[in-house]
């Protein structure tokens, strides 16, 4: 937006200085050209009734208003830093991206246990930060205590570690669909068959001692 209002402003500074050069060193000849323009003008709206004219007319008035309108509220607005001063600096200036602060609270974040996914949003304010999380998270945990978790995180990534004033954190926390259904119990594995060894049956010492004397 900031290079579509440069445009816009060079634009109607050229036309201003084009037209009033022309109109200031040779102001009648341009007087001639704006009467025969607005007679043509006259002229050619003279055969329009004059409800249809004030209808258009009314139409195109209020367009040209809604479009100068939300250019100036565009103008106007407050805009989001997109650099951040950091504080703790002694004999220099340094400056940190939104994007950096919010890719390190992710980075942070995004490893705690029962964190699914965070998406954070960093606004620079005067004086400091404020991170709002958009969290999923697991169906199980302890909400107050995992966002007194987070918060701590979150502080120690923007203050410690980046030099920031935190003024404050929001968590927008979302639930993961909890398991449908019975629990699973796991079976045991089937055993393999095992062989059945029959064990040999020694021959009778006796018997062949026997056998061998009546030979």
């Amino acid at each position: 937006m900031n290079t579509f209002n440069r445009v816009v402003v060079i634009l109607i500074l050229l036309a201003i200085i084009i037209v009033m050069t022309v109109v200031l060193v040779v102001p009648r000849p341009m007087i001639e050209v704006v009467q025969r323009w607005l007679s043509n003008l006259d002229a050619n709206l003279a055969p329009v009734p004059q409800p249809l004219l004030m209808i258009v007319g009314v139409a195109l008035a209020l367009l040209v208003d809604v479009i100068c309108a939300v250019l100036i509220w565009l103008e106007i607005r407050r805009r989001r830093p997109g650099a951040i001063r950091v504080q703790r600096i002694s004999g220099g200036v340094a400056e940190l991206t939104v994007d950096s602060v919010a890719r390190r609270v992710e980075h942070k974040v995004s490893r705690l246990d029962g964190v699914i996914s965070v998406k954070p949003d960093v606004i620079g304010r005067r004086g400091g930060v404020e991170v709002e999380l958009d969290l999923e998270m697991s169906s199980e945990i302890d909400v107050p205590s995992k966002t007194e978790e987070i918060c701590q995180v979150v502080k120690e990534a923007v203050e410690d570690k980046m030099g920031l004033k935190l003024r404050k954190v929001r968590a927008n926390i979302k639930h993961a669909p909890y398991a449908v259904g019975r629990p699973i119990t796991p079976q045991p594995a089937p055993r393999a068959p095992q062989e059945l060894i029959v064990p040999e049956i020694a021959p009778d010492v006796t018997e062949q001692q026997v056998v061998s004397e009546d030979a």
